[in-house]
């Protein structure tokens, strides 16, 4: 081969090399390829101080210290056997502010078969009647340490997908949060930080939409930086709120879509119908009794305590 063909087969492969590279850049959320819309510039003009979007959101959030939905749900759950379950189901979704959530839903004819809630203690979530037929319950206060086994969908991190907490204004404050944004994408990038004792890691991402300042993508990491939970969130709507304007009610996602890479687990949820509360008078949920749990009750052939291994 003579110096001029090498020389033009090297500039081939170079150019080559670099449609592969812009073609994987753009495949890839952070290259801009799934954040922005197609034909859609990068946004540069002006943007919020981290302060002033943290109590915009804050505003909606503080609206919300309840939550009564009614849902949809695909899930496909891969148990400890590594066996898949999939099951198409309805039913309701209750959170109060705090560690307090529950989730029930049906099948039909059967009835009940899946729960995933919280309280302030323990968490749990049980498949009933279909599938590996069992429940999986621990306490918060062992939950992580090596005593304690793993459950297929943790409830407190679909609690932090529901992104309707508030968020603490001392930026400070373990975990502390920083900021950016992402112009590509168009929207602020809310990244919380934990300290380890030998480093700090990031435990939290969610990313605001600029303009409307809701949630629309949260990742959850371990302390490695792996990803336990990514959520896409959308289709976000308005809370009614008794004797406020139209015009200033908070407003929620109704359409989520969660998958824990670690498991293989998937979880879709689409709510219908939004509201603080539910029912009159005695019958308003949620209330307390929404998220107790005994463990002596769960009507499925097996129960399994996660943290039995801890001790008492």
């Amino acid at each position: 081969m003579n110096t001029d063909e090498h020389r033009s087969e090297s500039r081939m492969k170079i150019f080559l090399h670099l449609c592969l590279s812009v073609f994987i850049c753009g495949s890839l959320l952070g290259c801009g390829g799934k954040g922005r819309q197609a034909g859609r510039e990068p946004y540069m003009g002006p943007t919020l101080s981290m302060y002033e979007a943290v109590q915009k959101i804050n505003a909606n959030n503080s609206q919300i210290p309840t939550l009564w939905a009614s849902l949809d749900m695909d899930v496909s759950i891969v148990d400890d056997q590594g066996k898949r379950s999939n099951e198409v189901l309805s039913g309701n979704l209750l959170y109060r502010s705090g560690r307090d959530l529950f989730i029930a839903a049906n099948k039909d004819p059967v009835g009940r078969v899946f729960e995933l809630g919280s309280n302030s203690d323990v968490y749990w979530m049980s498949i009933i009647k279909v599938g590996p037929d069992t429940a999986w319950w621990g306490h918060y206060s062992n939950l992580g340490k090596e005593c304690s086994q793993t459950i297929p969908i943790r409830p407190d991190l679909i609690q932090q997908v529901l992104a309707i907490s508030t968020i603490a204004e001392d930026f400070n404050q373990l975990p502390a949060p920083t900021m950016r944004f992402n112009n590509d994408a168009d929207a602020y990038m809310l990244v919380w930080n934990g300290k380890l004792p030998d480093r700090w890691v990031a435990v939290r991402e969610v990313w605001y939409d600029r303009q409307t300042l809701l949630p629309r993508l949260v990742l959850l990491f371990d302390s490695n930086g792996r990803v336990l939970l990514r959520a896409y969130l959308e289709r976000h709507r308005k809370v009614k709120l008794d004797n406020v304007p139209e015009s200033q009610w908070p407003m929620v996602a109704t359409s989520f879509r969660l998958y824990f890479p670690d498991s293989g687990s998937k979880l879709s949820m689409h709510m219908t119908d939004v509201a603080l509360t539910h029912g009159a008078g005695s019958r308003v949920v949620p209330n307390d009794r929404s998220f107790r749990f005994d463990p002596e009750r769960t009507r499925t052939s097996k129960v399994i305590q996660l943290d039995e291994a801890c001790g008492p």
